[in-house]
C-alpha cells in the first residue's frame, strides 16, 4: 500500500513521517509512531545498559503534522538506581507532544516466580485481520501497517484479544527497538476497543506504558478492556504479552465525545 522503508525519514537532525505513519482522521501523524519515536530518543539517552524503562508516559497534547519534527531529550533525575528523563517533540517552535521514562536499575531477585505462558492463543494459526474496518473508508495510515490477528471472542465478551506487529522500523536500516515497537503498538488500544459503531469520536490523549522486562520475538499479544462513563471519559486497559507470557501492561486516557 505505501511505497516507504519505513515510518520516517530524516532531514538532518528533523524526522519527517512517511504516508505509513498517517493518522485516519486528517493530514497528521499517529499516535504510535509519535509514541515509537519519543521511546527511541529516550533510550539513545540512556547511557547505562543496566538501567531498564519500566514506565513510559507520553502525551498526545495535539495534533502532530506530517510535517518535519524535532525531538530533545533532557534529564529530570539522575541516581544509581532511578532515571528520570523528558522528551519532547515540537512541529516549529509547537510542542506537540512530550514523554517521561523512568528507568530503573535491573537487579537478580531471588525466589521470584518464573515469566509464565501467555493466557490465550496465537498468534500462530490466527489469520490476518484489520485493525480498524476497511468499509469505514478512513485516510490511508499506520492503521493499515500494523498487522492483526484477532481472536475469535476478540467482540463477544467485552474483552478484546489480539496479537499485533509492526512490519516497518522507524527509520530506514535501524530495526525496531523491543521498546519502540510496543510503543508504536499500544496506541492501538483505542482503536482496538471501539464504542459502538462510530470509530472517528473515540480517541485516546496519552499512553502510558509499565513494562518488567523487554519484549521478545514479532508478535505483541493485548488483552483490551474498556470502562467509559456517561461523561463520555474513560479509560482503555491492555494486559500485554508476548510468546513467552506477561511483560507488562499499557493505559490510556479516552474520550468519547459525539461529534455534529
Amino acid at each position: 500500500m505505501f511505497d516507504t522503508e519505513a515510518l520516517f525519514t530524516t532531514d538532518g537532525d528533523l524526522f519527517v513521517p512517511t504516508a505509513a505513519a498517517g493518522n485516519p482522521w486528517g493530514e497528521l501523524t499517529g499516535g504510535g509512531p509519535v509514541a515509537g519515536l519519543l521511546a527511541r530518543a529516550v533510550e539513545r539517552a540512556a547511557d547505562d545498559p543496566d538501567l531498564f524503562v519500566a514506565r513510559l508516559t507520553v502525551d498526545l497534547m495535539r495534533p502532530v503534522p506530517r510535517t518535519p519534527l524535532a525531538v530533545s531529550v533532557r534529564p529530570l533525575r539522575t541516581g544509581k538506581r532511578l532515571h528520570v528523563l523528558t522528551a519532547t517533540l515540537t512541529a516549529g517552535d509547537t510542542v506537540v507532544s512530550h514523554a517521561t521514562a523512568q528507568l530503573l536499575r535491573c537487579s537478580t531477585v531471588d525466589g521470584a516466580e518464573p515469566v509464565a505462558g501467555t493466557p490465550f492463543p496465537g498468534p500462530d494459526g490466527i489469520p490476518d485481520g484489520h485493525l480498524l474496518p476497511p468499509e469505514l473508508g478512513l485516510r490511508p495510515g499506520v492503521h493499515d501497517v500494523v498487522r492483526v490477528r484477532w481472536l475469535a471472542d476478540q467482540r463477544a465478551t467485552g474483552t478484546g484479544r489480539a496479537w499485533m506487529r509492526m512490519p516497518l522500523p522507524l527509520l530506514p536500516d535501524e530495526p525496531l527497538s523491543p521498546l519502540s515497537h510496543v510503543a508504536v503498538l499500544v496506541d492501538c488500544i483505542s482503536a482496538a476497543s471501539p464504542i459502538g459503531p462510530i470509530f472517528g469520536p473515540w480517541i485516546n490523549t496519552d499512553i502510558t506504558l509499565y513494562l518488567h522486562r523487554p519484549f521478545q520475538g514479532e508478535w505483541l499479544g493485548m488483552e483490551i478492556e474498556r470502562d467509559v462513563h456517561t461523561t463520555g471519559i474513560g479509560v482503555a486497559n491492555a494486559r500485554l504479552y508476548d510468546e513467552r507470557g506477561p511483560l507488562g501492561a499499557a493505559h490510556e486516557a479516552v474520550m468519547v465525545n459525539q461529534l455534529g
